[in-house]
């Protein structure tokens, strides 16, 4: 059974990315996904220093509810990234926790080691913004996807997909388009599925 890790980054608990994210896992199905939840917005996690411990160990020497889910980020086999847009990026807690990621990085490309045994692990990224666009027309969703082109090699994630929805400023507009939670649904169906083939 496919193991799947659900980040949910928002600080407000059901409105749109978390909605996209229930969706989502609806579609992964109780039969194909052991489904492990997380709220950064619930949990204690301090910003990285840049200290350069984990330089040497691979190993974040701050201790709080990182710990929590740093097995899970080894384990999942499938990572969902949810998060609405604040400033084109994800809010203050999830940046913290992605920041924390660089122990990640780290035991990578600097200390050679392979946490995850070259197991094909996939990340999915749902996301949502109030805004149609960015900046002088420009990608509303430029700056996040840039971080987790980051995010994903630190974490040896494929790219598998995303739903990006701009547009959505009210905490219930996802919820009348059934389209887009129907895509949510199909997505991960069908991540469920490659994951257990």
């Amino acid at each position: 059974m496919l193991r799947m890790l659900a980040l949910s980054m928002s600080p407000r608990k059901g409105g749109n990315s978390d909605t996209l994210l229930g969706a989502f896992i609806e579609g992964a199905g109780i039969n194909y996904a052991d489904v492990r939840h997380f709220h950064t917005h619930k949990m204690d996690i301090s910003p990285c220093t840049g200290c350069g411990a984990c330089e040497s160990t691979g190993e974040c020497i701050i201790r709080d509810d990182f710990d929590t889910v740093r097995e899970e980020l080894i384990l999942a086999d499938c990572i969902v990234f949810a998060t609405p847009l604040y400033f084109m990026n994800v809010p203050a807690r999830g940046k913290a926790f992605i920041d924390r990621c660089q122990m990640f990085w780290t035991s990578k490309h600097r200390l050679k080691q392979d946490l995850f045994e070259g197991r094909q692990r996939f990340g999915i990224l749902l996301a949502c913004a109030g805004a149609q666009r960015g900046p002088r027309g420009s990608d509303v969703f430029r700056g996040l996807k840039d971080t987790m082109t980051y995010v994903y090699d630190a974490l040896g994630l494929i790219d598998s997909g995303s739903l990006l929805v701009p547009g959505v400023d009210a905490p219930d507009d996802v919820r009348g388009n059934k389209g887009i939670l129907d895509t949510a649904r199909d997505l991960g169906n069908s991540i469920a599925v490659i994951g257990n083939s």
